[in-house]
């Protein structure tokens, strides 16, 4: 049986349990992210680049519908919502189907029906038109990230990072060109940042490999700065770099 990859995104807990439970009954739908807000949902959609997404509206910090126009790519998408108001406006971007909450069982498989036919003609005409694969070819593994910073959003690229600082509740990321202080928890954001590219080296620094100029002691530095390698990080930190050395 073929299978499907979806993403669920919703900032209400029990809705993103129920979609949970009700593909946990359909054994070709494969469940790759769950997200509770706008940019985990934009993230993720870089990371995985599913087939399909069940995507609420209204999702802070943003507008879901505002994002979806500002995406390169973004799977067949099933709307769910308690709003019936935008229904007009996701005409406007193909969305496949749009379901009010609360989502009964029956709804939603009749919606991903639909859905995974659409998946099917994307991929058929993808065929069609894309050429033999060469070795000059470029993948589609993502090259950035999307934070809220300042009430709006920012795409990150991931070779710009130096290394990212946890600062309480926020986090600060410093870039070659500036700081982005961002609210999001360092472990969250480094669940998005790819690993053969970015280390925890403390509980409040990761650091991008990349951007390493020498290591003193305990300490790693990254231009002006010198970044502590804590204890309990230190020998998977000299395994990754040795590692890393061997290719």
């Amino acid at each position: 049986m073929t299978s499907y990859s979806c993403i669920i995104a919703d900032d209400e807990t029990l809705a993103r349990q129920l979609l949970s439970l009700h593909l946990a009954r359909l054994p070709h739908i494969q469940v790759v992210a769950v997200c509770a807000n706008s940019i985990e949902t934009m993230n993720a959609i870089a990371t995985h680049q599913p087939d399909l997404l069940l995507l609420d509206i209204q999702m802070p910090p943003a507008n879901s519908l505002e994002l979806l126009k500002q995406a390169s790519f973004y799977p067949v998408t099933i709307l769910t919502t308690a709003y019936s108001q935008y229904a007009i406006e996701s005409y406007e971007l193909d969305i496949s189907g749009y379901l009010l909450k609360p989502i009964e069982f029956d709804r939603l498989e009749k919606a991903l029906q639909k859905a995974i036919l659409q998946v099917e003609q994307r991929k058929t005409q993808k065929s069609e038109t894309t050429p033999t694969p060469n070795a000059n070819a470029t993948d589609e593994t993502p090259k950035h990230f999307i934070v809220n910073t300042e009430h709006q959003l920012v795409q990150v690229l991931f070779d710009d990072v130096l290394f990212v600082e946890a600062m309480q509740k926020y986090v600060r990321i410093h870039t070659i060109n500036q700081r982005i202080i961002t609210m999001i928890g360092l472990s969250q954001l480094e669940k998005v940042l790819p690993p053969h590219k970015f280390k925890r080296i403390h509980r409040s620094y990761i650091v991008n490999f990349d951007k390493i100029e020498r290591i003193a002691g305990s300490h790693v530095i990254v231009g002006k700065h010198e970044l502590p390698v804590s204890k309990g990080q230190y020998e998977s930190f000299r395994t990754a770099i040795e590692q890393r050395k061997l290719k």
